[in-house]
């Protein structure tokens, strides 16, 4: 089997804490993300936390119109649905990233800890591709493995 596709995706600190929890097996975007099944997603915690946190595998990617979303997937969001409708305003179409797992990093990676290995690293906007050859998931691969 090939090596799984792993991206880095940033989340404010209580997304990050409901996907820890259970309650958020969910995370919604306006934009499309070419991923697949099995992709593994190296959740940042944006500051205040600023950290890597957990490790999600993706089960689906559902992209529909907003209110089928909702409809479909709104509990396990762990968001209200003004929020949902706020976030979602003037979009026709929506995308869901269904997990199957969310496990919690160990250790976490701080932020200042990852800037001591990779200097040049910000977390991303929106997300970010890691490539087998990528000095990010290099680091991360052997910092959860030297636990």
């Amino acid at each position: 089997m090939n090596n799984p596709n792993n991206i880095l995706i940033s989340v404010e600190e209580r997304h990050a804490s409901n996907m820890l929890a259970g309650s958020k097996s969910v995370e919604l975007r306006r934009k499309p993300l070419n991923i697949s099944f099995g992709t593994r997603v190296w959740v940042y915690s944006k500051l205040p936390r600023g950290q890597v946190q957990a490790l999600a595998v993706v089960d689906e990617v559902v992209a529909d119109a907003p209110e089928k979303l909702w409809n479909s997937y709104g509990p396990q969001s762990a968001i209200t649905k003004a929020e949902f409708d706020a976030y979602f305003v003037g979009a026709e179409i929506g995308h869901a990233i269904v997990f199957q797992e969310v496990r919690p990093l160990a250790p976490i990676l701080n932020l200042s800890s990852i800037r001591e290995k990779i200097s040049h690293f910000h977390p991303p906007q929106f997300f970010k591709k890691l490539t087998e050859d990528s000095p990010e998931l290099a680091f991360f691969q052997t910092a959860i493995a030297s636990k």
